[in-house]
């Protein structure tokens, strides 16, 4: 999951807390808006339990789907050609005996692994605000 959040105006991002900190400190509170959420098996909780119905959104990855005779694409086929191209070439390698041009897919499937993890680091950001903890909870 990248971004939990309530849909309200202001949005009201949530911050993911472990379990134990969660029982700990706030599991178990009612009413309120929510601040804080923890997984617990395939469940997640909110803290404290909303008092009134909420929308939520989450962004989050998604598993790629198995390509099969009546999926024939997905998204990362779609928008990676490429590594698919490159990545196949070289995996024919040994039936094609040494062509010369193996170096060259070679490089350009690093090219195109790196230009997607390259754009994969963009899209990424360094999580929940930075919050200190006594031991009283948080803030």
């Amino acid at each position: 999951m990248r971004n939990f959040q309530i849909n309200t105006s202001p949005v009201t991002p949530l911050q993911y807390v472990s379990p134990e900190i969660y029982d700990r400190l706030w599991g178990g509170s009612t009413g309120g808006t929510p601040q804080f959420y923890t997984i617990i098996t395939n469940e997640i909780q909110l803290d404290p339990v909303p008092g009134s119905v909420l929308t939520l959104e989450m962004l989050f990855y998604k598993k790629i789907t198995a390509l099969s005779g009546t999926n024939t694409t997905e998204q990362m086929l779609t928008d990676n050609p490429d590594i698919y191209l490159y990545g196949a070439l070289l995996e024919a390698e040994p039936f094609i005996m040494n062509d010369e041009r193996v170096g060259l897919w070679a490089k350009g499937f690093q090219q195109a692994v790196a230009d997607l993890q390259e754009q994969d680091n963009k899209d990424r950001h360094s999580g929940s605000a930075l919050r200190v903890m006594n031991t009283s909870g948080y803030y």
